[in-house]
């Protein structure tokens, strides 16, 4: 009886590994599905702003961790004394910000074509290197940092030439925090993002 628990122990730990870790197939196919749609917001014509900045806020909600990287960037020691009220509303105004940000430096569309170079595996997590090509544009070099939550692929963060997206965030966002708390950076995001769009390169 115990060398049948010790078993049924072991296989358990052994499953649960493999259903938590992603790997290297499922990382790629994942990331070359964000590429994809990623060309296709780059196609919508660029007067139809409203148009670019749904299917963006879309993609964000479907392949991004967006609980997550809102925690990490405003830290542990802010996320335990927020109440669930507080760190909500930051993740809806931080996805937004993100939203207007990024819609407007994607640019259109010049024949770019988007490609996973390699995969890397560590731990827990994967970190697909990509790169988006163009005629007329330098090539653009992006890591994306993959990790399954629910059994699900997400990704929690990207570094685009070296940059990442987690660590330029928590530098922009420390002074407000660290001086004035997070209900202060709430309010700044908010007065931000009603801000007129910034014109799309290529527009």
């Amino acid at each position: 009886m115990k060398v049948l628990i010790n078993f049924i122990l072991l296989y358990f730990i052994i499953f649960s590994s493999h259903v938590l870790a992603v790997n290297e197939s499922e990382a790629e196919a994942f990331i070359v599905g964000i590429g994809n749609q990623a060309i296709k917001i780059l196609k919508i014509p660029v007067d139809d702003k409203q148009k670019r900045k749904n299917e963006l806020q879309a993609l964000l909600k479907e392949k991004f961790d967006m609980q997550l990287i809102s925690k990490v960037i405003i830290g542990k020691e802010i996320t335990s004394k927020s109440s669930d009220s507080q760190l909500k509303k930051f993740a809806e105004v931080f996805e937004l910000h993100i939203v207007n940000v990024y819609s407007s430096q994607l640019g259109t569309y010049k024949g770019q074509t988007f490609s996973v170079n390699k995969t890397e595996l560590r731990k827990k997590d994967a970190f697909v290197y990509t790169t988006i090509e163009s005629p007329d544009y330098p090539t653009t070099n992006i890591v994306w940092r993959v990790r399954k939550r629910d059994d699900i692929p997400k990704v929690i963060d990207m570094q685009v030439e070296g940059v990442s997206l987690l660590r330029t965030k928590r530098m922009d966002f420390a002074n407000t925090l660290n001086s004035y708390g997070l209900d202060a950076l709430i309010s700044k995001l908010e007065d931000m993002n009603k801000m007129p769009d910034l014109k799309i390169p290529g527009e």
